[in-house]
């Protein structure tokens, strides 16, 4: 639901900050009320929880699976990765009346997921395909050892329950005050490394108001404190300790404020094999079949062990791997796959010690890196800030007005370290220095400097520091140094597109334009179910969004696939060779955030879904080419045919928004819906509405740029289901 519906209730000219504040009071009066409940009767399912939250290498398990809205007849599962299939199991009690309901509150079915020995650590992202379409993402770790599930009396010490060491334990957080408390054995001189996900477990679910923000305590079998930790990967714990004594001991879990949620689920894993935090280097260069890194983290020493980069994260600028150390298996950690250049310069070559060594050693003085050390570019520099205070050099060539882009990689490989970069001159003048940045529109502590222009021919310093002067083993990163040409990225927002025989669906391509890039971008579209075919629009030079239209055929099988969008264009740099250029959409799942706004988060998979035919049935239009010139406006009269029992509200637009917030838009530059000369909310048995567009007196001339007419039905206050009919062709004569 969208602003939209609350445009009839303001007919008196007011100014723009009275109007915003009169319509966020409407909203709050309408959230208190329930006004603003669903409107569908078919929304697809919003997954909450998986139970238990892990699965492990090489055994077949069943898990419960918990959403808004009915799974009821799921039959599908999609997973990200290899190794790992996902099953829908059959419910026999299910009735067709079941699988038509569209309940808000929860509901439940069975998932079996069967994991290869071959497969990853870490974890997954998955979702069903149901009557309704496919679901929202939920998420699945996969783990070296048995899943220990929680039991329901475990909420005291007396009644802890016993796990055998090495386990995942995976329970749930689910009421407050909830204290989950566990018992196991060790012997004298062990060391256990304890790692928890649950808040991360929740950055891609849909309508997760209040966060989990686990705490994990290790106490003596009488309950005394031994260790404890709370904040180690965003919110999740990581502990590792060595035990003087052999015996029994208590592992309490539970939320740091004392609250819960029937949906707030953990995975704890519980061995004493080598757990890795970092490599040294992070990187690895693209093409490489494997690399010799010093792996930094607990239970390990200070050798060299070989990384292998899986064939599913090629072309993954950020891949997820899995090593060895000393004859036992490692977790999964992160690296840079770079493509900049053939080789890295290291500025600490040799070999890392491991960090629980450097966490009790004191003995070394912070020290500053005096010299510097010098690259060419392309490179990939890595590095580590050894000590408190430290500050890495690198010395490089440059002639007046060349650019580069210096991209630091340092938090986003879970490193310790805050970097801070900066570009001086020979004699330690400062140029320019860059601190936070934002990566596929979430904030990181990595820090970029794109597009640097040198100022001058002669030598410039790179520098690396951590923001808070600190130091140590964990503190490591890459820069990756490159020529600053022109490309673009593209986003595609949302994640999934739900479909139905003989209705249309919209796909919405951001481009972010990089380094002087101002062409057209032609968009294209791989791996659509069966009976879906595509209508691909341009993202023209003087836009940012495009779009791709989907047509079902009315013969099309139900069923899900994933596709990706690709957008190509071509750049011709003075006194160069024409260059093609392609990109492949980033994909981002929406989220309902406290308070009512809408926010995006990166996830893997853009699903394309064939389900029932659902709360629209057919869509016509009484135009679909449009011709306009400046000054001018045309209305375009749209026809809605509702579902027998569907009596909602629908809203009519050609931009997908949030209060006021443009997610997509691809209308032409000077275009825009004239909504005081247009109809575009249809309650309880309309049918009929109608948009007018407008071309401004300066709109620049333009030839068939595809928009959607897009008809939203409510989920909720945040979330839309989007139908669309045939795109419209929008030309602007001057």
């Amino acid at each position: 639901m969208g602003t939209d519906q609350f445009q009839t209730v303001f007919v008196c000219p007011l100014s723009s900050m009275v109007l915003h504040r009169y319509l966020a009071i409407a909203i709050i009066v309408a959230l208190a009320s329930g006004q603003l409940c669903a409107q569908t009767n078919n929304s697809y399912p919003m997954l909450m929880s998986l139970k238990p939250a892990a699965a492990q290498i090489g055994q077949t398990t069943e898990h419960e699976l918990n959403a808004r809205y009915n799974l009821a007849g799921a039959s599908q599962v999609l997973v990200t990765g290899d190794g790992v299939l996902g099953e829908v199991i059959p419910n026999e009690k299910e009735t067709p009346e079941d699988r038509a309901k569209n309940d808000v509150m929860g509901s439940k079915c069975k998932l079996k997921f069967t994991v290869s020995a071959e497969a990853l650590p870490g974890v997954r992202d998955f979702r069903v395909m149901t009557p309704h379409g496919v679901s929202t993402l939920g998420q699945l770790v996969i783990a070296r050892d048995p899943v220990v599930s929680e039991t329901a009396e475990n909420d005291t010490q007396d009644k802890a329950q016993t796990f055998v060491v090495p386990s995942t334990l995976c329970g749930t957080i689910e009421k407050g005050e909830d204290l989950d408390w566990y018992r196991f054995s060790v012997e004298a001189g062990a060391c256990l490394t304890f790692h928890v996900r649950a808040q991360r477990l929740q950055n891609r679910l849909h309508d997760m108001q209040t966060r989990v923000d686990p705490r994990i305590t290790l106490r003596t079998a009488q309950g005394a404190t031994v260790a404890a930790s709370d904040n180690y990967y965003a919110g999740d714990p990581l502990l590792n300790h060595t035990f003087a004594q052999a015996g029994d001991y208590l592992l309490e879990v539970r939320d740091v404020r004392y609250q819960g949620n029937i949906d707030w689920t953990y995975s704890l894993e519980v061995n004493g094999r080598p757990f890795v935090t970092q490599a040294f280097p992070p990187v690895m260069m693209r093409g490489t079949a494997s690399t010799p890194m010093s792996l930094i983290g607990f239970n390990l020493g200070p050798t060299v062990s070989q990384v292998t980069l899986p064939e599913t994260r090629l072309h993954s600028a950020i891949a997820t791997v899995a090593t060895s150390w000393n004859g036992h298996p490692t977790n999964e950690f992160f690296v840079l796959n770079s493509a900049a250049c053939s080789s890295v310069t290291q500025e600490n070559a040799q070999p890392v010690p491991a960090l629980q060594a450097a966490v009790t050693d004191g003995t070394q003085p912070p020290a500053t890196q005096s010299a510097s050390t010098p690259f060419s570019i392309p490179a990939v520099v890595a590095g580590v800030i050894s000590n408190p205070g430290e500050s890495d050099k690198f010395v490089f060539e440059a002639k007046s007005q060349e650019k580069f882009t210096f991209e630091v990689f340092a938090r986003r490989l879970q490193s310790g370290l805050d970097p801070k970069i900066r570009i001086t001159n020979e004699q330690g003048g400062l140029i320019s220095e860059a601190d936070d940045a934002t990566y596929q529109r979430v904030i990181s502590s990595d820090s970029i400097l794109e597009n640097w222009t040198a100022p001058a021919d002669g030598k410039y310093i790179m520098e690396v520091q951590d923001l808070h002067q600190r130091g140590g083993p964990s503190f490591t990163y890459a820069v990756e140094a490159t020529r600053a040409e022109p490309y673009f990225l593209l986003e595609v927002d949302t994640d999934k597109t739900l479909l139905s025989p003989g209705m249309g669906g919209v796909i919405y391509v951001r481009t972010l334009r990089k380094n002087g890039f101002t062409g057209e971008i032609q968009l294209e579209v791989e791996g659509l179910p069966t009976g879906v075919t595509a209508i691909s629009g341009r993202i023209p030079s003087e836009l940012n969004d495009g779009m791709i239209h989907l047509t079902t055929a009315m013969d099309a099988p139900k069923g899900a696939s994933n596709i990706r969008v690709v957008g190509r264009a071509v750049v011709v740099a003075p006194g160069k060779e024409e260059k093609a250029l392609v990109s492949y959409g980033n994909v981002f799942q929406e989220y309902y955030s406290p308070g009512g706004g809408r926010g995006n988060y990166p996830v893997e998979m853009h699903t394309v879904s064939v389900a029932e035919p659902g709360d629209v049935r057919k869509i016509s239009l009484s135009k679909t080419d449009i011709e306009l010139r400046p000054g001018e406006s045309q209305r375009i009269e749209v026809e809605i045919e509702r579902a027998p029992d569907f009596k909602g509200n629908v809203t009519l637009d050609m931009i997908y928004q949030h209060l006021e917030q443009p997610y997509g838009n691809s209308l032409p530059k000077g275009v825009t819906v004239d909504i005081a000369s247009s109809k575009t909310l249809l309650t309880a048995a309309d049918t009929k509405g109608y948009i007018t567009l407008k071309a401004a007196a300066d709109a620049p001339a333009i030839s068939q740029q595809l928009a959607p007419i897009n008809v939203h039905v409510s989920i909720n206050f945040v979330m839309k289901h989007t139908f669309c009919e045939r795109p419209i062709k929008i030309t602007v004569i001057r």
